[in-house]
């Protein structure tokens, strides 16, 4: 058995994981752009927001 082949089965769920990641990391920069650009954006709650959606990345690459 090729190295290759050991790990094919592992690829869609790989590919699933970093698509989500993909998905989080743009949400993360659209809201770096508002709090860029919005002056009476409450800053706190976005921080949670961003921690939340990190914490969500984090839980996913454990799984990888």
């Amino acid at each position: 058995m090729q190295p290759t082949e050991e790990f094919e089965p592992f690829i869609p769920s790989v590919d699933h994981a970093l698509s989500e990641i993909e998905r989080i990391l743009g949400q993360m920069l659209t809201l770096a752009r508002l709090s860029a650009t919005d002056l009476d954006l409450d800053r706190a709650a976005l921080q949670k927001t961003l921690e939340r959606l990190q914490a969500k990345i984090d839980r996913i690459a454990d799984t990888i």
